[in-house]
């Protein structure tokens, strides 16, 4: 019998399909491998890529200086340890206030406990009327000791926490310092010149991008943060400067962020003003604040250029938090910005349609 004469054209085909499974296969094993990495290496890439995204943020900076006649080692070495220093300050100012507020814990304890006994008694009669009666005999009322159990348990993520800042300093120090050297290597490190400049422009349009969008959130939340501060003390909140600060690094973890401020000025009020009309007040208001600030400045600022769509943010967040835990939340947006940057940067201009 003869050979089908379309029977070669089929096996070449067929070929070529399994070649590129195998090269799809390959690809998804390499990016399954590169995320249990950084799974399992995060104590020390948290540090590393924080050091990365902000020393691209103070490079710009460190650049303006330049510009303006000042040599760029020594415009590195300024903007680095001011950047420090300003961080150290704001740790050491806020002392004081997380101390005060750390002492009260017991204290507030009761006070949420004392608020939430009536609707406690209210869920222990609902049980009893459904028959849970077993669910409600192992309940067991919350006593001082298991107050302070979250204060304690904050007290040991210290030692890790300042790993990581030990190794986040000299990472952001090294690299602000060699980041040009970097880029050349990076640039000229592309075969063709067409990757070259796609490379150059990829690298400097992220660095834009995140100076651009850190220095307009920086200055909205910072006043969404001075605003909380006086609506904390015009309604009688203990440690108002302790408020603005949450409240501004709180922002930077969105959606979660904005409600965990939001609970907590709920339960401030309540504690402040056990039986007024006003002790939903400064949860209210803040609330006010930020989403006029979320939804009406800094699109105004940012433009659409920047834009990205919520859904796909509150993915990078939930995932990002999973491999990372809270300040993979806090990186997720910046990580998104980057990627989303790097793509429109790099994609070949759209041709006209006929």
């Amino acid at each position: 019998m003869l050979d089908h004469p379309d029977k070669p054209r089929i096996d070449a085909d067929a070929d070529d399909g399994l070649a590129r499974l195998s090269q799809y296969a390959a690809i998804g094993l390499f990016a399954l491998s590169a995320l249990a990495v950084l799974k399992l290496a995060a104590d020390v890439m948290v540090p590393i890529f924080a050091a990365i995204l902000i020393g691209s943020v103070l490079a710009q900076v460190a650049e303006r200086l330049s510009g303006l006649g000042l040599p760029s080692p020594a415009a590195n070495f300024l903007v680095v340890v001011g950047a420090i220093a300003v961080g150290l300050l704001l740790i050491a100012g806020l002392i004081e206030p997380f101390s005060g507020l750390l002492a009260r814990a017991p204290e507030m304890a009761r006070a949420v406990t004392a608020l939430a006994d009536p609707l406690a008694q209210r869920w222990s009669h609902l049980q009893n009327e459904l028959g849970q009666a077993q669910a409600q005999a192992g309940a067991a009322s919350p006593g001082i000791g298991d107050a302070m159990s979250w204060a304690t348990s904050f007290l040991g993520r210290l030692t890790p926490a300042l790993e990581q800042m030990l190794i986040f300093f000299p990472c952001l120090v090294f690299f602000v310092a060699g980041r040009q050297a970097m880029r050349a290597q990076m640039v000229l490190a592309m075969p063709e010149r067409s990757s070259r400049l796609s490379t150059l422009r990829g690298i400097v349009a992220v660095e834009r991008a995140l100076a651009h969008y850190f220095a307009t959130t920086a200055m909205v939340y910072a006043a969404i943060g001075v605003i909380t501060g006086i609506i904390a003390a015009g309604f009688g909140l203990a440690q108002p400067l302790l408020w603005a600060a949450m409240t501004f690094a709180a922002a930077y973890i969105p959606y979660l962020g904005v409600a965990l401020i939001t609970l907590a000025l709920a339960v401030g009020g309540l504690l402040t003003h056990s039986h007024s009309l006003f002790a939903l007040a400064p949860a209210a208001l803040y609330l006010g604040v930020h989403l006029f600030g979320e939804m009406a400045i800094i699109p105004t600022l940012l433009g659409r250029r920047y834009e990205i769509n919520p859904f796909v943010i509150f993915l990078s967040i939930v995932f990002w938090s999973w491999m990372w835990g809270p300040v993979g939340a806090i990186l997720a947006v910046p990580l998104l910005l980057t990627a989303q940057t790097l793509l429109d940067a790099t994609a070949e201009p759209e041709k006209p349609l006929p």
